[in-house]
């Protein structure tokens, strides 16, 4: 249950951040990089964890 309220929570601020990058003031240049980053931070941190963890299984054994 924990798990579900931490998803729900982070995704809605995820979609907040996504909103406000987009309808916040800026060149568009900047709006794009905004925007690209926002997306990728879903993608990147779980593929960092799984990087991570690779390397202490590694060193483990």
């Amino acid at each position: 249950m924990i798990r579900y309220t931490f998803w729900l929570i982070t995704t809605t601020l995820w979609i907040i951040a996504l909103a406000d990058a987009i309808r916040g003031g800026g060149t568009l240049g900047r709006k794009i990089i905004s925007v690209a980053l926002i997306i990728a931070f879903p993608v990147i941190g779980p593929l960092l964890y799984l990087f991570l963890m690779r390397d202490w299984a590694h060193s483990r054994s």
